[in-house]
């Protein structure tokens, strides 16, 4: 198995470099709509039949953009170095929206890419309105997915100020195993400051004991231990 990655990754460099060399510039080989950067090593291990791997490496670059703080981020009085996702809540990320639909292009069932990044818009950066074209472009190559259409209304009712239509619409999606950390994270926060104190400290225990990001299990630490839970 792992000779055979090795090959693999071996034969996609090597394609890396003959399509740098014989592309002509205006032409996509996939024709999706891929950053310049990545365009050649996603079109290499596509045509490798890699479709997974290639959504895989688009989800990390993801994940990279938004885990970077924007240049504006460091100077906020809540920044905190050691942990920069923590003090999500501010800047744009202009890219975070189009990164996760051209996953989607080289992966349409990557549920996962178009779930965090239409929550990090709709419930992080006050974008609802992009995270809905995110949905909707997700809702076009999968339409019965019930994830999707659970966020675009709960997005609506993020719209209009109703938090308990939010925790009601997403309840039901955080057993997924495609429901992101982060809005594990914010669901917790929701039951907390409504009252739900039991809903929130499950929620948060099961975050602090399955997650595999540490910024997140602090984060649930410290909230139970503000609400008294921790053994």
């Amino acid at each position: 198995m792992a000779r055979g990655l090795i090959a693999a990754l071996a034969l996609c460099a090597a394609a890396n470099a003959l399509l740098y060399r014989t592309r002509p510039a205006r032409q996509d080989p996939l024709g999706m709509r891929l950053e310049a950067d990545s365009a050649v090593e996603t079109a290499s291990l596509f045509g490798l039949g890699m479709r997974r791997l290639a959504a895989d490496l688009g989800l990390i670059r993801l994940l990279q953009y938004y885990g970077s703080p924007e240049p504006e981020a460091l100077h906020r009085e809540d920044f905190d170095p050691e942990h920069p996702e923590l003090s999500f809540g501010g800047g744009s990320y202009p890219e975070l929206g189009s990164m996760a639909e051209r996953i989607l292009d080289v992966d349409p069932s990557f549920a996962y890419a178009a779930l965090y990044a239409s929550g990090a818009l709709a419930f992080n950066l006050n974008r609802p309105d992009k995270a809905l074209e995110v949905l909707a472009y997700a809702l076009k190559r999968d339409p019965g997915n019930l994830q999707y259409q659970a966020y675009v209304a709960a997005i609506g009712f993020k719209k209009r100020g109703d938090l308990d239509g939010v925790l009601r619409l997403l309840e039901p999606a955080l057993g997924s195993p495609d429901c992101p950390t982060m809005i594990k994270n914010m669901m917790a926060f929701l039951f907390k400051t409504t009252g739900r104190t039991e809903k929130a400290a499950r929620l948060y225990r099961e975050i602090l004991e399955t997650s595999s990001e540490s910024g997140y299990r602090e984060v649930a630490a410290r909230m139970l231990k503000e609400l008294g839970r921790l053994p």
